[in-house]
């Protein structure tokens, strides 16, 4: 599996793991702002295609992941875990790294956990049809300056 910057050649694979992984995935226009604008970061993992893609926007001195997903077909063989590792190798100088997680997607919450976000707070009706959303946060400082 590689992981490299993704380019707007790579919309439609990009495309097609949103459809496959949301039940009310991004419309297509969505996506452009993420291949034009200087502070955004779009990454995609590839295994014969495009099976994985991770976006994100800096926002100061913080990274705003927007959208994280996986082919369901290559769930669990490490693909996001390789995606974040990307997106942090990008990162660098970033103080933080905050997303929103929906908050009955316990399984997003335990794999950011495990890699280090912490639930800072609830973000009541934060979803579409009045969902609630859970802002987690992953201070890079810490990882900096670790205590020994």
């Amino acid at each position: 599996m590689r992981i490299r910057r993704a380019g707007p050649l790579d919309l439609p694979g990009i495309y097609r793991v949103e459809k496959a992984s949301f039940p009310d995935p991004w419309p297509l226009f969505a996506f452009f702002p993420y291949f034009v604008d200087r502070d955004a970061l779009a990454l995609v993992a590839e295994e014969s295609g495009i099976v994985g893609f991770l976006l994100a926007f800096w926002e100061g001195k913080e990274v705003h992941i927007h959208d994280l997903a996986v082919a369901p077909e290559h769930r669990r063989k490490g693909v996001a875990s390789a995606l974040l590792q990307g997106l942090l190798a990008e990162a660098k100088g970033a103080q933080r790294v905050r997303l929103e997680v929906r908050a009955s997607n316990r399984a997003a919450q335990a794999f950011y956990r495990k890699h280090g976000f912490k639930e800072v707070a609830i973000l009541p009706g934060y979803y579409a049809g009045g969902e609630d959303g859970i802002l987690m946060v992953r201070d890079l400082s810490e990882d900096q300056n670790p205590r020994g």
